[in-house]
This record gives structure tokens, C-alpha cells and sequence, in this order.
């Protein structure tokens, strides 16, 4: 099946260093490159590296397609690669996209410097979590949508929204700031950049972002997760490090399943830890 053009922003700074490998940032489902504004930008800032963070097909302000899967989110993620002649790079990838990345590392472990995933991990089962947490979400959001007044302004609209993210707490915010970004007007009515209705029905039909375990990867990696994760628990990080053996694990307290956007200073400074110290890095093939 075809891949489609991803949208991104990139950031750079004014001492980012050439020579370093960039940083490739993926979202998790039904959120946007928009949220990570503030994640690229001081991960720019510390690591001294280029930041691209992408939004996946029928996600933010990406190509809709009715063909959707984990293996060809995978493959619009290499085309974004070879596009943009990025030879090598590090992936800081959250929820299902863990997946993705990890896909691409096994794939073409050339392609991959290190990894990041944050709060899963790879071949998760992301169909009960679809139905427990992710649908919950969706009714959420379309609620927000309905009580729009379709009167209003999309300026207006987006301006009520970020008042009820400044009604806090952390995820809430959050979530209303996501509404706000993902937000437009088509012919005197409100919807969704983000066809959520879209991806959940096809989902939860198809399973279509799960993948069978596969491979053994040598990259180190490391995991970060909230202190009540569903997803990172002692004994399933055990069984990662089975086909992962170059995994490390940490935990930034007080957080949920947003952690590197509830606390993004603490998230940058681990990320950039990992990253370790400037060094200049040949890559001869290409994608």
C-alpha cells in the first residue's frame, strides 16, 4: 500500500551541532506534533540536536487514509526519513508509536541510534487499551465538540477550550490544549482534525495497530514510565529484556501516562542523559 507525506515541525537552535544525529519524536494515538511544542524545543535546547516531531497519517495535520495499520505507519515513518535525508537518528516515541520505532530498528538497525519509549513498550496490546482507556477519550472529546456554540468563531472556540485547560489539573489541561490545536471550522461547523470517530471504529475492528512479537534488538533503550503504569510493570520490563537486553528502565514519580509532557524538564534531562556527551558519528548507508 502507498505511504503517505507526514507533517512535522523541526527545531533547531542556534548552537545545534550539525554533526549530531537528530532526534525523531512520535506521538501516541489520537494526540499531535502541536503537544510536543514545548518537548522539541527544550530537547533542541539540551541535546544540541535537530528535533523532527511528526504527526502519523489520519492524525494532526497528516493525509487521512482509509488504509491504516502499524506496518504502514512504520513505512510513511522511513519515508519521512529518506525525504528528508536522515541517515541515522534517535526515536523518543510514546504509547503505540513504541511499536513503530522498534519495527524500523529491527528492519533497518542502521537507521536506529538509540531508542526512547515512554510508558509502553514494544507489541503491546493496544486493543484492550483502545477499549478501556482510549474510548472514554473519544466520547470525551466529541462531547467538547458538541457543546461548541457553532456561532462562534473558531478563534472563539479555541479561546473557550484553553479556558478549560487552565482549570487544571496536569492531564486535563493537557487534553483541553490538544482539543484546542486539533480544533477547525468546515462550512459553519466544528470537527476534528484528528477523525477520532474514524480510528477508534477501525481499531477496534481490525486491530490494527497491534504486531506479532518478533526479533531481537540490540539497541539500548530506554524505558520511562509513571509510577502506576499499566503498561511498564517489574514483571513485563523482565520479558522485555528477553528480546531487548540493552534496556534500561526509570520511573518519574508523579506523573500518568502523559509523563513526558506532565513533567518535560525531567523527561528532557533523562533523555539527554541517555543521549550522552557530544560526539561526531559516520553513517555511510542510506535508507
Amino acid at each position: 500500500m502507498e505511504t503517505v507525506e507526514l507533517a512535522h515541525d523541526v527545531y533547531e537552535c542556534r548552537d545545534t551541532h550539525s554533526d549530531l544525529l537528530p532526534i525523531v519524536v512520535l506521538h501516541g494515538m489520537f494526540w499531535n506534533k502541536y503537544m510536543y511544542r514545548e518537548l522539541g524545543s527544550k530537547l533542541c535546547q539540551k541535546t544540541k540536536r535537530k528535533v523532527y516531531c511528526l504527526d502519523f497519517r489520519n492524525h494532526g495535520e497528516s493525509p487521512f487514509s482509509e488504509n491504516l495499520d502499524i506496518y504502514l505507519l512504520r513505512d510513511d515513518v522511513k519515508r519521512f526519513l529518506a525525504e528528508h535525508g536522515i541517515q541515522k537518528a534517535t526515536f523518543i516515541t510514546h504509547s503505540f508509536s513504541c511499536t513503530v520505532s522498534y519495527l524500523i530498528a529491527i528492519q533497518q538497525p542502521d537507521v536506529v541510534e538509540k531508542l526512547v519509549m515512554v510508558d509502553s513498550f514494544p507489541f503491546n496490546d493496544f486493543y484492550e487499551d483502545l477499549k478501556g482507556h482510549f474510548v472514554p477519550e473519544v466520547l470525551a472529546q466529541n462531547r467538547a465538540l458538541s457543546a461548541l456554540d457553532p456561532k462562534m468563531s473558531l478563534k472563539e472556540a479555541r479561546i473557550k477550550l484553553n479556558k478549560l485547560a487552565e482549570l487544571g489539573p496536569k492531564a486535563k489541561e493537557l487534553f483541553y490544549k490538544k482539543l484546542t490545536h486539533d480544533l477547525t471550522k468546515e462550512d459553519g461547523k466544528f470537527k476534528w482534525k484528528t477523525n477520532i470517530d474514524f480510528l477508534q471504529e477501525v481499531i477496534i475492528a481490525e486491530n490494527c495497530l497491534g504486531a506479532k512479537k518478533e526479533g531481537f534488538c540490540n539497541h539500548e533503550i530506554l524505558f520511562v514510565r509513571c509510577p502506576d503504569s499499566y503498561n511498564i510493570t517489574d514483571s513485563r520490563f523482565e520479558e522485555i529484556l528477553e528480546f531487548c537486553p540493552n534496556s534500561k528502565l526509570i520511573t518519574i514519580e508523579d506523573t500518568t501516562h502523559l509523563v513526558l509532557l506532565e513533567k518535560v524538564d525531567e523527561f528532557v534531562d533523562a533523555a539527554s542523559d541517555f543521549l550522552g556527551p557530544v560526539c561526531n558519528l559516520e553513517v555511510k548507508d542510506r535508507i
